[in-house]
């Protein structure tokens, strides 16, 4: 076993997902998972708005993915349907911001969660600074917040960078662990708003380029409306790497068309598929099929954002998604000390 060598950095869903496929291989005592805390949508962002907080939505869901199946993780994983002013209301918002309350930061809170689950991954908030995200438009405009800029009137022009106001102070834990990482997991999601954003925080892509690492991304398989509209497979790496001020090593792209009848309650809300336009003769490139019959066979059941009726984004497979990492290691020269085989999970947990 290695100490402390893997960092993911996603928002959500997306960092979820990775966790749950390296947990397949590897112990997550090794796994620092860094995570955006800029969102501003939903029960998350109205929480922000009253209590003057960083956005707790994407903490509660890498750790609801993560937690177990005993009465107090079911209750925190809950979200209520009905009750008028409750209805949409996380728990495990409501958690969180109970601790940060408490102990005055949301590294704090998160800190007190992991450990009461038993959760072997460092998590890691990129900030306690309760900034919005600034998205800097082809234009030349400027739109402050994440969801003000996916609903911006003026569409047509293109996210071209993003910055925070104010100023995100960064958290050293997460500069320390990319600082000493071996692995650097991008995770899908939003592009611009959410990896951009943690990108843009203070010392984070200067940490990620000191010293020799691996870089992986993860591609998403879809567009999302007002943030990536229009972008290809290429574009979307490209903007990464331009993000990051350097090339990814290896770079994950779903590569199978989804069924017509999926394809027609996303686009019905504004996603497209990422058009696949990636050099065939670039190294790193790995193209596989990484979401589930099962996923698309139940895609009309999975939660919509009450507030605004979006679909939650396809999920990658974190079984397929663990045997690319299987891959990528035996490409490297040095020993990971993953699994010869992906073991299966204890526990499914679906609603995160």
């Amino acid at each position: 076993m290695k100490l402390h060598d893997i960092v993911s950095i996603g928002n959500g869903t997306g960092q979820a997902v990775v966790l749950r496929a390296l947990r397949r291989l590897t112990t997550l005592a090794r796994v620092t998972a860094i995570v955006g805390v800029t969102d501003n949508g939903g029960h998350s962002g109205a929480l922000r708005r009253e209590m003057g907080i960083p956005s707790v939505g994407d903490i509660k869901t890498v750790i609801s993915a993560l937690t177990g199946e005993t009465v107090w993780a079911q209750v925190f994983r809950h979200r209520f349907s009905e009750g008028g002013s409750l209805r949409g209301v996380s728990m495990g918002n409501l958690i969180i911001a109970a601790l940060v309350d408490e102990g005055g930061s949301l590294y704090h809170a998160t800190r007190r969660l992991t450990q009461a689950f038993e959760i072997e991954a460092h998590i890691v908030p990129v900030s306690d600074t309760n900034a919005q995200v600034v998205a800097e438009l082809s234009d030349g405009t400027e739109v402050e917040g994440e969801w003000e800029t996916i609903m911006r009137d003026n569409q047509h022009a293109r996210i071209v960078g993003v910055h925070h106001s104010p100023q995100l102070v960064t958290r050293p834990e997460a500069l320390s662990a990319l600082s000493n990482a071996r692995w650097v997991i991008i995770c899908p999601g939003t592009l611009w708003l959410g990896t951009g954003s943690i990108l843009a925080a203070p010392g984070i892509k200067e940490a990620i380029n000191s010293g020799p690492k691996i870089v992986i991304a993860i591609g998403n398989a879809l567009t999302q409306p007002g943030v990536t509209d229009g972008m290809t497979a290429k574009d979307h790496l490209e903007a990464l790497e331009g993000m990051l001020g350097r090339k990814v090593d290896y770079y994950i792209q779903h590569s199978q068309p989804l069924p017509e009848r999926v394809l027609k309650l996303y686009e019905g809300k504004g996603f497209k598929p990422v058009e696949d336009d990636l050099p065939a003769d670039r190294e790193g490139i790995l193209k596989r099929d990484l979401i589930t019959e099962e996923f698309l066979a139940k895609a009309d059941r999975v939660h919509y954002d009450p507030a605004r009726g979006y679909p939650h984004a396809l999920r990658h497979d974190p079984a397929r998604l663990a045997e690319v990492f299987l891959e990528i290691a035996s490409f490297t020269p040095e020993e990971e000390g993953f699994l010869p085989v992906p073991r299966k999970e204890k526990w499914q947990v679906t609603d995160f």
